[in-house]
């Protein structure tokens, strides 16, 4: 029982590298879904559990395509243990501090992901970082900064309403 939420989460990222990806995609950014998951799980639980989820989502983001599962098996390892050993460092009562951790580690899944899938051909890696990775970063973040002020109650359907009620 204690594994149904990570199952959920690991068909989560099926579902959006399968089917969802294409249909949330603004131009060329994309949420980096498989990113925010391991991020939210090392944010949220210990750091063994964030390690072998890490290797769990590059294990399903793989999946579409094995030659570069290893690496995104590492990638998401390596971000998932990270945070993991740097959230003890940080005040995590504070929604800015919780963002600004969950924006570094989208930062450092970026730059791999962006060497290694997104550089083709005559296309710079700086140029791809530009024109992909930081659209990606902020559209991320975004669904990041929305999910932590549903979690701590900035955010309900009560003071959606209230708002918008004269």
């Amino acid at each position: 029982m204690r594994f149904v939420p990570y199952v959920l989460y690991l068909f989560l990222i099926a579902f959006d590298r399968t089917i969802l990806a294409d249909l949330v995609a603004i131009g060329p950014a994309q949420v980096y879904v498989a990113a925010l998951l391991v991020l939210l799980v090392a944010l949220h639980k210990s750091y063994p559990v964030a390690l072998w989820f890490g290797v769990a989502a590059g294990v399903v983001f793989g999946a579409a395509d094995p030659s570069r599962m290893g690496i995104q098996m590492l990638v998401l390892a390596f971000l998932g243990a990270v945070l993991a050993l740097l959230k003890g460092r940080f005040n995590l009562d504070s929604l800015r501090s919780r963002f600004l951790l969950i924006v570094g580690g989208l930062v450092l899944y970026a730059i791999p992901h962006t060497l290694f899938f997104t550089t083709a051909g005559a296309e710079s890696f700086g140029h791809a970082l530009l024109r992909v990775a930081l659209p990606s970063i902020a559209y991320s973040a975004a669904v990041g900064w929305l999910f932590f002020m549903i979690q701590t109650g900035r955010m309900s359907s009560a003071r959606m309403k209230a708002l918008f009620q004269s």
